[in-house]
């Protein structure tokens, strides 16, 4: 069979996209927020290893979101809450693996700032039924060694973020969501409360919201739900928080 002489090939939009383009859209959609309030509600879960859930902690928090700086290729925030008197003794730990939450919605943020294609190779593809639904996979240029968590135990955060990471888009570009792969697994840890075991999985996810200013031409995202999860042998450790605007400086979306 021939096409007519009015046929096209329509090249499929996600081979089209570069990490130039990403970073352009990165450079959009995260950027300074100029410190926004949020209430950041903490839910910490342990299971056992058959999936049976041995204990959850639940905090509600006060988190200063200020934002991703396209210049220093960092972002930064601030969170607390009120806890009792025994919790500080005890080193307030449910303030401190709150912080795992806002790392991820950080690296989500920053990770295409700084030179991507050097790091990464990009694979991009369409999702599903939706051709307007892209996927770009970023995996590591250079093997990642096993996993440690030494320096933010308490936070539940690895020494060194390596592993692939996804961004589901929209397409216009602008991010829906980020997910983030450990690779340099299994590995030897000694986590609170599983002590001594083999991690098999860190997996983290950062969901986002759209937030617009009067006045400000396009919209920027700040995270509207987080959550890690730690596999490991002798079960799993589930960190989750919801993030709410705690004053409408802006409309959300």
């Amino acid at each position: 069979m021939s096409a007519g002489a009015g046929a096209q090939t329509t090249e499929p939009v996600a081979s089209k996209v570069t990490f130039e383009q990403l970073t352009k859209s990165a450079r959009v959609y995260f950027r300074d927020t100029a410190e926004l309030p949020m209430t950041q509600k903490l839910t910490f879960s342990v299971f056992d290893s058959s999936g049976h859930i041995r204990k959850t902690k639940k905090q509600l928090l006060e988190s200063m979101f200020n934002g991703y700086n396209t210049g220093s290729h960092r972002a930064s925030g601030k969170t607390h809450g009120n806890v009792s008197l025994w919790a500080e003794m005890r080193g307030a730990k449910m303030l401190k693996a709150s912080m795992n939450s806002m790392f991820w919605a950080m690296i989500a943020g920053v990770t295409l700032y700084s030179k991507p294609a050097e790091l990464y190779v990009l694979e991009m593809k369409e999702k599903g039924d939706t051709p307007s639904a892209l996927t770009a996979k970023l995996t590591p240029v250079k093997p990642c060694s096993a996993v440690t968590i030494t320096r933010n135990k308490d936070v539940y955060f690895p020494d060194a973020a390596c592993g692939t990471i996804e961004y589901n888009l929209n397409d216009d570009l602008s991010f829906q969501k980020f997910t983030f792969a450990a690779q340099g697994v299994p590995a030897p840890v000694r986590i609170d409360p599983l002590g001594d075991s083999t991690l098999q999985g860190y997996r983290a996810e950062v969901e986002f919201q759209k937030i617009t200013i009067p006045g400000d031409k396009e919209p920027y995202l700040v995270p509207k739900q987080v959550t890690a999860t730690l596999e490991t042998n002798k079960g799993k450790i589930v960190i989750s928080s919801v993030y709410e605007v705690k004053q409408r400086t802006g409309n959300r979306e």
